[in-house]
């Protein structure tokens, strides 16, 4: 069985094989090929774990995407079933009886209902004023040399090919 040895082992050997005193240029070469070999090999296992992660992630989207239905029913369901209470006592105009096994009670608040916006006074409209950083035009500005207090380029690598 071959050693499993991590990527990271592999490429310190790659970037440090030429510095090997008691190896000849031909063996230097031979060794590379092999790390080489290896790496691709690992890149290869590194792409399919990627992939099998990436359809665990679907597989929990689809999950995720029943159990946010399911509870939506079931918020439907508890709101259809308060309404039926409410109907069912305003229908023979009593409370429900509370008891040690029924909690329930009927209480009443008041709520504004908009019929139509557009004839609302204005003292009555708050003004909501947000404020959003325009990080493209700071990254133009800052590539063509102008200096932002509080801010600097961040150079990332990503990974492409992977999805």
């Amino acid at each position: 069985m071959k050693n499993k040895r991590s990527i990271f082992d592999i490429t310190t050997d790659i970037a440090t094989i030429s510095s090997d005193i008691f190896l000849n240029e031909e063996e230097i070469e031979k060794r590379l090929g092999e790390l080489y070999q290896e790496l691709q090999h690992k890149e290869d296992g590194i792409w399919a774990l990627v992939q099998k992660f990436q359809q665990d992630v679907e597989l929990a989207d689809k999950y995720l995407a029943k159990i946010q239905k399911q509870k939506k029913i079931r918020q439907n369901a508890i709101k259809s079933i308060k309404n039926m209470v409410i109907d069912v006592n305003q229908s023979i105009g009593q409370l429900p009886k509370h008891s040690d096994f029924n909690p329930i009670t009927i209480g009443k608040t008041a709520s504004v209902n908009v019929i139509d916006e557009s004839k609302i006074p204005d003292e009555y409209w708050v003004e909501v004023v947000t404020k959003k950083l325009d990080k493209k035009k700071m990254l133009s500005a800052m590539k063509s040399g102008t200096k932002i207090p509080g801010a600097d380029i961040n150079n990332n690598q990503h990974v492409r090919g992977l999805k």
